[in-house]
């Protein structure tokens, strides 16, 4: 299984790195391996989404469930056929300038080929998680609030 964590200040609102972090249905207009997210439902504070991501020639699509405590903790699991075990949890604190940004990453896949594949990229998919929704933020991007 591969666990890996991340955190940075960003100086952003909590509330606005929380917004991007939520709207995942624009992951793949900026997300490296994100090439398409759809809610497929929603109740109250939770959403169901269909996604698929992929690199080099890999693509896969999966099932998860987000839980949104708004503005500080976002939670994504998934019980699709594809994972043994999937977990993502967004940590986000108030800081005087900006906010303190933590990701929580646990993905272990049935496929020894592809867990893998993602044991090569994922420490870095994090980083550039993170990198991401900074520069989208800084870009004066917002998500839509959930």
């Amino acid at each position: 299984m591969t666990v890996y964590t991340a955190s940075r200040s960003i100086k952003q609102p909590q509330e606005v790195i929380f917004d991007l972090v939520a709207d995942v249905e624009r992951y793949p207009e900026f997300l490296p391996l994100w090439k398409c997210a759809r809610i497929i439902g929603r109740d109250g504070n939770t959403y169901a989404t269909e996604q698929m991501v992929g690199f080099g020639p890999v693509r896969e699509r999966f099932r998860t469930k987000t839980v949104l405590v708004r503005p500080t903790l976002i939670e994504v699991t998934s019980t699709d056929r594809l994972f043994r075990n999937f977990f993502i949890r967004w940590d986000l604190d108030s800081a005087a300038e900006g906010c303190r940004v933590g990701i929580a990453l646990r993905w272990e896949v049935r496929s020894r080929i592809l867990q893998k594949a993602i044991d090569l990229v994922l420490p870095e998919t994090a980083e550039k998680m993170i990198d991401s929704f900074e520069r989208r933020a800084a870009a004066g991007h917002l998500g839509r609030r959930p």
